[in-house]
Formats: structure tokens, sequence, C-alpha cells
């Protein structure tokens, strides 16, 4: 990447340096100040449901098929869909560093010790087991806790983030004005 080119993340990471003298405020804040902070996590949220739709639609339809209904259905397809969907994100991860959803959000799976190991990629994914409980908790605590906005708690806990493939430029529209001048 230029110089000239600045990443998203890096636009992120400094508006949040930018707001708080003594360190990176609380996400959540940033949220309702950083256009580009919301948009990533949309994406984030947008890959999310096209990778529950890659893995629930079928875990639905095969329980389905053996003609589970009601409870039995229920517990089935939300003990399956989050063990598929735990090795189908840690296998994406590991292996290209992205889901399918990620990859049409253009996001990708980064850790701050280089290449994405398989225990990093395993690690992170923990909360899609129980997706209905855990994964919120993790965005959740993830938002409400100090440090870089772009990561839920397991992120932060194992040292990775989610980034943009796009640079920033990409993102951001707006003109910028000199002073005195309209």
């Amino acid at each position: 990447m230029t110089d000239k080119c600045q990443t998203t993340d890096s636009v992120i990471r400094n508006h949040a340096l930018s707001l708080s003298g003594i360190g990176m405020p609380v996400a959540v804040e940033m949220l309702f100040r950083n256009s580009v902070l919301r948009v990533h996590w949309m994406k984030r949220v947008g890959a999310a449901f096209a990778d529950m739709a890659v893995i629930f639609i079928p875990v639905w339809a095969i329980a389905m098929a053996f003609g589970l209904n009601g409870f039995n259905l229920d517990v089935f397809a939300g003990i399956v869909s989050g063990a598929c969907w735990f090795l189908y994100s840690t296998a994406c991860e590991y292996e290209y560093g992205y889901t399918l959803g990620k990859k049409l959000a253009s996001l990708r799976v980064s850790s701050e010790h280089g290449d994405l190991t398989l225990y990093e990629a395993a690690v992170r994914n923990v909360s899609k087991l129980f997706w209905f409980i855990m994964l919120p908790l993790d965005v959740l605590i993830g938002l409400l806790s100090y440090g870089d906005p772009r990561q839920r708690f397991t992120d932060r806990f194992f040292q990775t983030t989610v980034v943009s493939t796009l640079p920033a430029s990409s993102l951001i529209h707006f003109k910028v004005r000199q002073p005195g001048t309209l």
C-alpha cells in the first residue's frame, strides 16, 4: 500500500486515538461519531448474515427432511448450525483469511502476529458454537470495552482483527474545504 492511500483501518484507529487523550474510547462511543466505523460494523453484520445463510439453510433443510419439528428442530438446528458455523469460519479464515460473507463485504481477518494461525482462527470463532447467546455477548463486550473499536471481545483477547480490504478513500465521500473558502 502506498503512503498516499490510507487504509480504512488506519482511519478508524487514528480517529479513536484523537478522541481520547489517554487512549482509545469505548467502541460504542465511536459508532456515533465515526461513519467509517459504522460502515465497518454494518459490513461485519451483513457478512455474518451471509455466512449464516450458507450454514443455516442447509442445516434446517436437513433437519426438516428428517421430520424434526418444533422444539426438536430448534435444538438440533441450533446445536448443529453452531458447530457447522464454527468449523466453516475456522477453516475459511485459516485457509483464506475470510469467509464467503467477509469476502462479499471486502473484509478479512488479520492477526497482530502475522499470518493467522489455526489456533487463532479457532478461538476467535468459539462464540459461534453457541451463536444465539455467546456471539451477541462477544460483540457487546467488545463494543463496551476499551481497545480497537473493530474488535469483538474474542478478537481483542486473542489479538485478531477484522479489517477492510478496501482503501479508506473508497468509503469516505466528502469534500474537504480549505479554511476561509466556501
